[in-house]
């Protein structure tokens, strides 16, 4: 039996209710099957992709056409959840235009809505893509997009001075739209404050389990990513080491000539070879 679509809506209903949301970053189809499968209720393709899978040293390299790929990969997938495509970089700040533009190429592809890491320059962009008519989800904490201006990944909001300016962007994009709030690698007293006192969905992201609802990285779950799994996020698989023995196991046998086995080839009908080496006399 199919499942119905989930809406903003049913992430309401859930939130109402007292039920955990379940999500998950999400890059390629295989994933997307599984993620629908199991029944997961939002789905994000994040800069986590092009870096776990392709390689990327940072976000600051992810291009927004790659971003749309995979994205295109996952709807492949996956219809039933809520599915949001991260806005990389410079899409969501160069100007409201271009952002709401950008937004919109996003869920022309088939995406529900976006996925942005704010700044408090950056609201507007966020307020613009809002009025359109496109769902936005605001993720803060660490923001691998603002590593730079951020001095690197260090945990967030561990001291109250940094944990009030979180506060005030997240209350300024709540101001602008956002449904929902990421929060990743914050300190578990904040993400816990804001799941208590702020008119939102709380999300958490390796910030602890005070929240509507809990989100991973696809490529972390498996233990399969080229991008160093960040420290205390659980990891529920050694896809990466799997891949290793096969590979090896292949080219072992490959260079031993144990590999391919004679009774894996392909034979011609019987008769055709000797039609073939009359026909090259």
């Amino acid at each position: 039996m199919a499942r119905r679509k989930t809406r903003l809506k049913h992430l309401a209903e859930k939130v109402a209710k007292g039920e955990r949301i379940v999500g998950m970053e999400c890059h390629d189809t295989p994933s997307a099957i599984i993620a629908e499968e199991l029944g997961m209720d939002l789905l994000c393709c994040g800069s986590p992709g092009p870096m776990g899978l392709m390689g990327h040293k940072s976000m600051a390299t992810v291009d927004f056409e790659e971003q749309l790929y995979m994205l295109e990969g996952v709807l492949r997938g996956a219809s039933s959840p809520f599915i949001i495509c991260n806005m990389p970089n410079t899409t969501a700040s160069i100007s409201v235009e271009q952002s709401v533009r950008n937004a919109a190429r996003v869920v022309k592809l088939g995406a529900d809505g976006v996925h942005i890491e704010p700044s408090l320059g950056t609201v507007e962009h966020i307020r613009a893509i809002v009025a359109a008519g496109i769902p936005v989800v605001g993720h803060f904490g660490v923001q691998g997009e603002r590593a730079v201006m951020n001095s690197g990944h260090a945990p967030a909001g561990r001291t109250a001075e940094e944990a009030a300016e979180i506060v005030k962007l997240v209350r300024a994009s709540i101001d602008a739209g956002i449904f929902a709030a990421l929060f990743e690698h914050t300190s578990v007293e904040l993400t816990k404050w804001c799941y208590e006192n702020l008119p939102v969905a709380v999300a958490s992201l390796g910030s602890g389990p005070f929240a509507h609802g809990i989100f991973h990285v696809s490529n972390d779950i498996i233990g399969c990513s080229v991008f160093p799994i960040p420290p205390k996020r659980e990891v529920f698989g050694d896809v990466w080491g799997e891949m290793r023995k096969a590979y090896a196991t292949y080219f072992e046998r490959a260079h031993n000539g144990q590999f391919p086995k004679p009774e894996l080839s392909h034979n011609m009908h019987d008769g055709e070879f000797g039609k073939f080496e009359s026909l090259m006399q």
